[in-house]
């Protein structure tokens, strides 16, 4: 891969965001990605990448245009799986933005521009508040939501996961639109983890203002 030009195969996606730092497992059913995955078959793990993009609305007739913004990612695991097709678990690297796609080759392929993360000290007293934060409203939310929100809270509290994999780790999984995880996406990471914390209070709070009436609802149910 280069630092800048980087030529990377497209996957648009209808309503999924992909982000770095995180795993994403496509299941690929379509027949049109067969020249894709044979090509991707037939390279070494280091030159397996591909670009993971979201697709517009309106996708479903004539061409699907995408939006200008998405994420590069490791092709880690390439397999056949039982009904016979194949599987692909990616690793997310980069975002990136888009500067034109290319014409010279079976499936979709684009020239796209790496964008680069600030760097930041995780150590610095703002960073940790966020993360703490955090960190605090998921244990509370995945109590209350359990499997709506698979998370494993505290693997994400680990010393081994850096803000970034915190941060978009739950990105990728709030229940939220896809337009909104793209704005999400193309933030830079300080903006994104405050937006993250701000959704997550929002949860927080709608659930915290429906706990009264719980009980009423499930003696609803009931009756």
């Amino acid at each position: 891969m280069s630092g800048d030009g980087t030529r990377l195969p497209l996957v648009p996606l209808a309503e999924l965001v992909h982000f770095p730092r995180t795993e994403l497992r496509l299941h690929v059913i379509d027949s049109s990605y067969e020249p894709l995955v044979q090509d991707l078959a037939e390279l070494d793990e280091d030159s397996r990448w591909l670009g993971v993009v979201l697709l517009k609305p309106g996708w479903q007739s004539g061409r699907a245009e995408i939006f200008p913004g998405g994420t590069a990612a490791r092709v880690m695991d390439l397999e056949t799986a039982s009904d016979g097709h194949t599987e692909l678990l990616l690793y997310g690297e980069f975002r990136f933005e888009l500067e034109r796609e290319l014409g010279d080759a079976p499936y979709r392929q684009a020239v796209v521009r790496p964008v680069a993360e600030p760097w930041l000290n995780e150590r610095d007293a703002g960073i940790v508040a966020v993360r703490l934060a955090i960190l605090d409203l998921l244990r509370s939310l995945c109590a209350e939501l359990g499997d709506k929100l698979p998370l494993d809270v505290d693997d994400l509290a680990s010393g081994d996961c850096a803000f970034e994999e915190l941060v978009n780790r739950v990105a990728a999984r709030v229940d939220v639109p896809p337009l909104r995880k793209l704005q999400l996406l193309t933030e830079s990471l300080p903006e994104r983890g405050l937006s993250v914390l701000s959704i997550l209070r929002s949860r927080q709070q709608v659930i915290d203002m429906l706990r009264p009436f719980r009980p009423l609802a499930a003696g609803q149910e009931r009756n």
